[in-house]
């Protein structure tokens, strides 16, 4: 029995449990959207909808801090519209449902996705799914899956990438690349979806290929400028600069990772970007460096105890990487201005990266070299049925190239560098 009420959440949650049975609630702003109460205190939302000669009974979820009386109405109205377009939202007499207790959103298929192709297989699963959470599933999570459009699709890369508080492209095509993944695993799932809704979708188009390479004397500057901020960021900005590795290599790096009597440091591949493990002999200077960073850091290379924590830990919570790079970036990069006495053109962290394999080119090591510094997987021997034969690491190769590069960095160091 129906009993009339105006709901909302304050409301819903003083409701009396019913003595025996069930009792339903109709809201009074979504024809068709009732609240069932059941006397063990289970609350459930229901669209009742006469489609085609028939009432059905639509579950849509039950009531919880995750899941309120305004996303049940979201969720109700999304329904409706597809009822209305003529989409078979009923469960069919005898179907067990795939996914879940619902009618086969978005959301629903995502945590399926989520949990069988993404948590723990992805290297950019906690970015994927914060994605999902984030941009994708408040948008179109209460939707039918194969009701999604391409027009649906473009409408939300346009939201993420010119409706925030700035433009934000880049994260607008990230968004559709995992949005388009996901549906091309769900296609062979969803047999009324004509076409994949992300192709063609409107979407930013990709920024134009980064070419900034330090000049000597602003690498000079930059590295100066880092040892006088000292640890953490400052040498994490050196360990960038004589190494060439990434930024996220660099600040997830544990004391496992390194080897101090055969010196090297091994990013495994399940940091890596490719997923290929890379050997990186460190040269005396960078030992140095780590032997240092490792002291100051509190950690003992000979305890067990200590192997798997970050040498670049935050001091609240150990077991994450030290948070506010990008404030302490921009402090160094302004010292470094007044070091060399000018302000130099705009760079960021990764053009160091580039900046180390341009110098590694200039002091003529092998391309193939430079690439196995950088752990790149490209050229003739990385690709096609060579890379199924070839799988020399270039350890030595890597050695000298690293020995080099740290001898030009001294070089260029240790020259006055102000003045134009």
């Amino acid at each position: 029995m129906g009993k009339t009420v105006g709901l909302t959440d304050a409301r819903i949650a003083g409701l009396a449990l019913p003595a025996q049975g069930q009792v339903e609630y109709p809201d009074n702003l979504v024809r068709g959207l009732r609240l069932r109460v059941g006397k063990s205190g289970i609350k459930t939302y229901i669209l009742r909808k006469k489609c085609h000669g028939r009432w059905l009974n639509l579950t849509l979820g039950r009531h919880s801090v995750r899941f309120k009386l305004a996303d049940a109405r979201k969720k109700a109205r999304d329904l409706l519209v597809d009822i209305e377009h003529g989409k078979d939202v009923a469960k069919k007499e005898g179907e067990k449902r795939k996914f879940s207790s619902g009618t086969g959103t978005v959301r629903e298929l995502a945590e399926v996705y989520l949990a069988n192709e993404v948590r723990g297989k992805k290297r950019s699963a906690v970015e994927i799914e914060r994605s999902f959470n984030i941009y994708i599933l408040p948008e179109i999570g209460n939707r039918l899956a194969d009701t999604i459009t391409r027009g649906d699709v473009s409408k939300l890369n346009e939201k993420v990438a010119y409706e925030g508080k700035r433009p934000t492209p880049v994260q607008a095509r990230n968004v559709h690349r995992y949005l388009s993944s996901f549906y091309s695993w769900a296609l062979p799932r969803l047999d009324a979806l004509p076409a994949h809704p992300c192709r063609d979708a409107w979407c930013p188009k990709p920024p134009a290929a980064r070419d900034r390479v330090l000049t000597d004397r602003e690498l000079a500057a930059l590295w100066h400028s880092a040892v006088e901020d000292g640890y953490p960021f400052g040498s994490f900005v050196q360990q960038l600069i004589l190494t060439g590795q990434r930024r996220s290599e660099v600040l997830g790096a544990t004391l496992s990772e390194f080897d101090l009597n055969a010196r090297t440091w091994t990013v495994p591949g399940n940091r890596a970007k490719n997923g290929k493990a890379n050997i990186i002999p460190l040269s005396a200077p960078a030992l140095a460096l780590i032997k240092d960073v490792i002291k100051k850091a509190g950690l003992d290379a000979d305890d067990p105890l200590h192997a798997e924590r970050l040498i670049f830990a935050s001091q609240t919570t150990p077991e994450n990487a030290v948070s506010g790079i990008t404030r302490s970036w921009n402090r160094m990069r302004k010292r470094a201005d007044e070091i060399i006495g000018f302000e130099m053109n705009h760079y960021r962290i990764h053009d160091i990266r580039r900046t180390v394999a341009t110098g590694l080119q200039r002091l003529g090591i092998p391309l193939v070299v430079s690439e196995a510094v950088l752990n790149h997987q490209s050229g003739s021997a990385k690709t096609g049925v060579a890379a199924v034969y070839h799988h020399h690491h270039f350890t030595e190769e890597k050695r000298e190239a690293l020995a080099l590069w740290a001898n030009e960095v001294t070089k260029i160091t240790s020259k006055n560098i102000r003045g134009r």
